[in-house]
């Protein structure tokens, strides 16, 4: 995906794909095989590839999050499937249930294109992020870890941020390497309620 697609999305555009989030996730719940996006309703950007993430949370409690760095799909079909799969197929939560639509929120998050960064040191990279609060991506001898921009609000430290990272990779929070690979990336979100 292009930074001037990724830029543009507006705010009806990101409300399309909050739409097709929902229209995902009540699928499971009907009779029938879901539904895959019409792409007839939708504009050119929305039908470009993309990367996003879908972010699910049920009383403030993150419930799912699945997503993918690389456009391979048409962001549409993109945001459907991550939907599904945040909502049913996350292995670290149960799948969601109808019990838990009316507490649900859906965040979606488009990314922009992951930019290697050159950092020699991790207290480097804490210098960076000092000044730069973007979603990192970690990666070192066939594992990774990413988080998302709008973990900032949780994690306000970069020290903090890094180290949580690093654990999630299944790092230590003392590890660093010499090959670690750095990438840093921007989103373009929009967050509703399910109902």
């Amino acid at each position: 995906m292009s930074a001037t697609s990724y830029q543009t999305l507006n705010k009806g555009e990101l409300t399309q794909l909050l739409d097709i989030a929902r229209e995902a996730i009540r699928g499971h719940f009907s009779s029938g095989l879901p539904k895959s996006p019409e792409y007839s309703l939708y504009g050119r950007k929305l039908l470009a590839p993309a990367a996003c993430f879908v972010t699910l949370e049920v009383n403030g409690q993150l419930q799912g999050c699945l997503g993918s760095t690389a456009a391979h799909s048409p962001l549409v079909l993109e945001v459907h499937n991550k939907a599904r799969a945040s909502a049913y197929q996350d292995r670290r939560f149960m799948p969601l249930t109808e019990e838990q639509l009316s507490q649900l929120t859906i965040e979606i998050s488009v990314l922009s294109t992951p930019e290697i960064i050159d950092i020699d040191s991790e207290q480097a990279l804490v210098d960076f992020l000092a000044q730069n609060k973007l979603g990192l991506i970690l990666a070192d001898n066939h594992q990774q870890a990413l988080f998302l921009p709008q973990v900032w609000k949780k994690l306000k430290s970069p020290t903090n941020f890094i180290k949580q990272l690093k654990l999630k990779a299944g790092w230590s929070a003392d590890y660093w390497s010499k090959t670690m690979t750095v990438k840093t990336f921007d989103v373009t979100s929009i967050k509703g309620k399910y109902y």
